[in-house]
């Protein structure tokens, strides 16, 4: 029997955790709560209509960029999975009277904000060089440009992305636009590191906006493939209770129904917080991480809605595009509400996200020839919710019900006042909250992103992918940071931690092998 390798959660971290590690000769088992695999990747369907509740867009699928290379690395083609979405403007950024639309390009997007901003050229010259000099460092292999690229780069590491754009410009709406799509990771620009609001940025604008052809459960469907042809074992409905281990080092992993698995590598990739909260007992947990756990900050939570409409929506002024739509230019307050642990200060007019996902399948696969899908997304605190969540699905009482009512309300409000008539044919709907996300991805108070990414848990204050247990090791949003290509590619940043641990294992045997020889040599 070779190595065994046990992973928990089959999120975008752990399939492709799971696939390095059959990759890397391990016997792989991996163990999902839920009835399907996949996560946030996991898609729902209502009549014919399909609908993706974790993936809108992603970045970087053509060669030579993150995703590309990651899935390459699992034996994917990401050029054939993904569609390009509207190169020319695949964010569409709306406030009271203005319109941007973010197109493919650092260069592109510097001379379309020099357009709209003509008085602030110098400032968005900076931030384009900023925007190349990160891009630079983050997905280009030259040594040497990365080196160079530095030293512009080093103060970023030490603000936040708000006080980089208050030193940036006096303009506060050159501010909000440059800030707006800061619901990718769900936090207001002044408790977002600078390195992670600029990322995300360059993330999309370097190699444009893609999504999976057929929705999110191609991607799903595409990493379960390759794990099972390298012999990775699924298992459905197998809530892990407890990570076992002896003497410093995992020895297995034992499920709620009693069933173990023997493991000499465990991949947790599910919260962090639950790893080391609910599935190592304290022994195994060092003082200082366990002040860790109980310091966290979970992410903010979403209210969803999703519509099947009998309608082509590019009728209705949208496109395979994105909308970011502000009732308000003051961005750093659009969330405020749903940002913390109670919920304060609702809004009457939301800001809201369109996914009109339909529209950026180029399969026509997600609805009727015709037709079309659209998903509404805000963010929301758990607050409101948290008194049911330990009910049961579908089961919930009836206060849970009505507070859903009355948010999904205020929220399909908000769109029929901004954008009129949008909404109509209607022949599906559904809406999810923060609970939903708690029932169907085992989050963590219904947060779409891991622990939060404020600078307190971001970067060197992230969880680490090498656990505090030889043979443990964590993949998932704690580890690098929010959105679909870090967890990706968490999973195989935990795989190449196992292989580099082993390697040294090797070499420490080979070593003690070698002086036992010299000292056998000796004696005779």
């Amino acid at each position: 029997m070779g190595k065994q390798a046990v992973v928990i959660g089959t999120g975008a971290g752990g399939l492709t955790a799971a696939v390095a590690l059959a990759q890397d000769g391990y016997d792989v088992t991996a163990l999902e709560r839920e009835r399907q695999l996949g996560g946030f990747l996991n898609p729902f369907k209502r009549r014919k209509y399909h609908f993706d509740p974790g993936v809108h867009y992603v970045g970087q699928c053509s060669p030579g960029g993150q995703i590309h290379r990651v899935l390459d690395r699992c034996g994917i083609d990401a050029e054939a999975l993904f569609a390009p979405m509207d190169q020319d403007g695949y964010d569409v950024l709306r406030f009271p009277d203005f319109e941007f639309r973010v197109p493919q390009g650092i260069d592109a997007y510097r001379d379309r904000l020099a357009a709209a901003f003509p008085s602030d050229t110098r400032a968005i010259d900076r931030l384009a060089a900023d925007m190349h000099a990160l891009n630079t460092v983050l997905h280009r292999r030259s040594r040497g440009r990365k080196v160079r690229a530095l030293p512009r780069l080093a103060p970023l590491a030490l603000t936040t992305f708000g006080k980089y754009l208050s030193r940036l410009t006096r303009n506060p709406k050159l501010r909000s636009v440059i800030a707006a799509q800061g619901g990718d990771y769900g936090l207001p620009p002044s408790r977002t590191p600078a390195l992670l609001g600029l990322g995300l940025n360059v993330h999309f604008l370097d190699r444009g906006s893609f999504f999976p052809r057929g929705g999110s459960g191609s991607l799903r469907d595409a990493l379960v493939a390759a794990g099972q042809s390298l012999g990775v074992v699924y298992h459905r409905r197998a809530p892990v209770a407890a990570i076992e281990h002896a003497r410093g080092r995992v020895t297995g992993v034992r499920t709620e129904a009693g069933q173990r698995f023997a493991a000499d590598v465990v991949v947790s990739a599910i919260d962090p917080t639950l790893t080391y909260g609910r599935l190592l007992d304290e022994s195994a947990i060092s003082a200082r991480m366990q002040r860790k756990v109980a310091r966290n900050i979970t992410s903010v939570g979403s209210l969803c809605l999703y519509y099947g409409m009998k309608r082509d929506l590019r009728q209705h002024g949208l496109g395979a595009a994105n909308v970011w739509d502000y009732p308000t230019w003051d961005v750093e307050n659009a969330f405020a509400y749903a940002v913390g642990d109670s919920a304060r200060d609702v809004p009457d007019d939301h800001a809201f996200f369109l996914s009109p996902n339909s529209l950026k399948d180029d399969t026509g696969a997600m609805a009727p020839s015709g037709c079309s899908t659209l998903e509404v997304v805000t963010l929301t605190s758990f607050a409101p919710y948290a008194q049911w969540a330990d009910q049961r699905s579908f089961k919930r009482s009836a206060g849970y019900h009505e507070l859903k009512a009355q948010a999904a309300d205020a929220l399909r409000a908000s769109v029929d006042r901004r954008w009129p008539g949008l909404i109509g044919d209607v022949e599906v709907e559904e809406v999810s909250t923060p609970v939903t996300n708690n029932h169907f991805a085992g989050v963590v108070d219904g947060g779409i992103y891991g622990p939060a990414a404020v600078p307190e848990q971001f970067g060197p204050n992230a969880y680490r992918a090498r656990g505090t247990l030889t043979g443990l090791y964590l993949a998932g949003a704690g580890v690098i940071g929010p959105g679909v290509a870090p967890s990706l590619a968490s999973g195989l940043m935990a795989a190449k931690a196992v292989r580099n641990d082993r390697s040294r294992g090797f070499a420490n045997r080979a070593r003690s092998a070698s002086r036992a020889t010299l000292r056998q040599l000796k004696l005779a």
